[in-house]
């Protein structure tokens, strides 16, 4: 785990492009025996990844709200440390939708890994996930949970410096009646504002912005117009 760590922190020292980032992290992977990586944002409002796994995996995941299901993240999020998985061994303790995850992973060679989860700003939470074909890591992973995190913190930041284009991020969309709302918010209005100039109930606007934010997994309408400015749709 030690080496690993060490050559990340290498790739973060040198890596001057999103080309040579991907390269490095994509021999990173192989050279440790994965199939390979994955850093997911998952910042509310700014979900997206940066992979070489299959296209066909990552659209699935994405489409399907997968990670809603992934007890890996789930499992990064309340733990907040690196930890290694398999889908061999007892599955008593696996829900349904545990089963049902891993299953569909294991169908697109998925089926163990190393997860190095980080918190980031805004209580969110960043991870690379180095993946295998295997039904248990070929090999004993000690992990150094403190090391593994401050790697994780600084691939975090170099893939946001680099402007790195993720492999595939969550579609985000407002509805007409949605869109025209946040824009007046965007000018200056208030929610009351909105119903009158839009001559519609002040409930209307109200649960139209929270149908949208709870799509997002955003806190208010803050979040709500910085996501539709930063994603183009007002």
């Amino acid at each position: 785990m030690d080496k690993l760590i060490g050559k990340l922190l290498d790739i973060n020292a040198v890596a001057r492009n999103q080309t040579t980032l991907k390269a490095a992290l994509a021999a990173l992977a192989e050279t440790f025996g994965f199939s390979g990586y994955g850093y997911l944002n998952l910042r509310p409002g700014d979900l997206h990844a940066v992979s070489n796994l299959s296209d066909a995996w990552q659209e699935r995941y994405f489409k399907d709200t997968l990670r809603l299901l992934d007890p890996r993240v789930r499992r990064a999020q309340q733990e907040k440390r690196a930890f290694v998985w398999s889908t061999d061994g007892p599955t008593g303790k696996w829900s349904k939708e545990d089963r049902e995850f891993y299953t569909l992973a294991a169908e697109f060679g998925i089926r163990s890994g190393l997860v190095m989860p980080v918190q980031v700003s805004n209580g969110a939470i960043a991870m690379l996930n180095f993946a295998s074909a295997e039904p248990v890591p070929t090999r004993e992973w000690k992990i150094d949970a403190v090391a593994a995190a401050s790697a994780v913190a600084q691939l975090h930041m170099l893939i946001g410096h680099l402007r790195t284009k993720p492999s595939i991020e969550e579609h985000i969309y407002l509805g007409p009646k949605e869109a025209t709302f946040v824009r007046w918010l965007e000018l200056g209005k208030t929610v009351e504002d909105v119903a009158d100039l839009e001559e519609v109930k002040y409930n209307t606007v109200r649960i139209a912005l929270v149908e949208a934010r709870r799509r997002y997994d955003l806190c208010n309408n803050t979040q709500l117009v910085a996501l539709a400015i930063r994603r183009g749709l007002i």
